[in-house]
């Protein structure tokens, strides 16, 4: 039996441009309903039995302590703290988590918490994450609309050619398929993940985890998990937090009433 790879949650920024709504609170402790956003993730890592779950806090790190502490006591997850999260964009964090595991070597999800997931896409995640192939979540296409990290697929198999990061709209990169928010390692990869990262931090942790997996493709290989048949949204401003929040409780009572009721939303 293939052991579970571990879940690396990223609650470390601050979310800067979410404004006065994370003042007080990190940005995965935003309420969706009567839960915050990292409930809406959590759960269905613990769900998967035996795996190790580890979150890397930065900002407001004692907010996410007491909200573990509340919800989730005998969860048995292991915190790490980036005392560097303000110079970090996100890379240093990863390090640091994958750092924290007992067992790296069966691989590792990076899930970041400013994204909310139909709660129907987990299984599917799950299956692709007891394969031996690492993964990129992708959602949607790149766009005028959609833009950042991306990625270029090259058969039915969505094999990962090329990665790129494009926050402003170019139309040479129209049609990739955009990153929403998490990458799983494969075993055969986490090697060459640890190594090339070590590397890539020599030139400081102003960066994305995307980055030593944009510069070495032969070396990490890896598909899309594309779900853009169901919901997925990630945040960055207020207004798209507002909106996905919106659109998040939209799906979850359609989802409610075509349990009920079997009939398509």
């Amino acid at each position: 039996m293939i052991a579970p790879r571990a879940a690396i949650f990223l609650v470390a920024g601050q979310g800067s441009r979410m404004g006065a709504l994370t003042a007080h609170y990190p940005k995965c402790l935003l309420p969706v309903g009567q839960l915050a956003v990292l409930d809406t993730l959590l759960p269905q890592a613990l769900k998967t039995g035996e795996r190790e779950i580890v979150l890397v806090t930065g900002y407001q790190a004692e907010a996410v302590q007491a909200w573990l502490n509340r919800f989730y006591p005998d969860a048995g997850i292991t915190l790490v703290h980036n005392a560097d999260y303000a110079q970090d964009v996100n890379i240093l964090s990863v390090e640091k988590g994958v750092n924290a595991l007992r067992f790296p070597e069966r691989g590792y999800s990076i899930i970041e918490t400013d994204i909310l997931i139909d709660p129907r896409a987990w299984p599917q995640i799950h299956h692709a994450e007891s394969s031996s192939t690492s993964f990129w979540l992708t959602h949607g296409r790149y766009s005028a609309g959609l833009t950042g990290g991306i990625v270029e697929v090259v058969d039915d198999a969505l094999t990962i050619d090329r990665i790129s990061y494009q926050p402003l709209y170019d139309e040479a990169f129209e049609g990739w398929f955009k990153m929403v928010g998490m990458l799983s390692v494969a075993p055969d990869e986490v090697a060459a993940d640890r190594r090339l990262r070590r590397q890539t931090l020599k030139q400081g942790c102003n960066q994305y985890y995307m980055a030593p997996w944009m510069a070495h493709r032969q070396a990490l290989p890896c598909v899309a998990l594309d779900i853009s048949r169901q919901f997925a949204r990630a945040f960055n401003t207020a207004a798209d937090y507002q909106h996905a929040v919106d659109d998040y409780q939209k799906l979850l009572s359609c989802t409610e009433e075509l349990a009920h009721a079997n009939r398509v939303c």
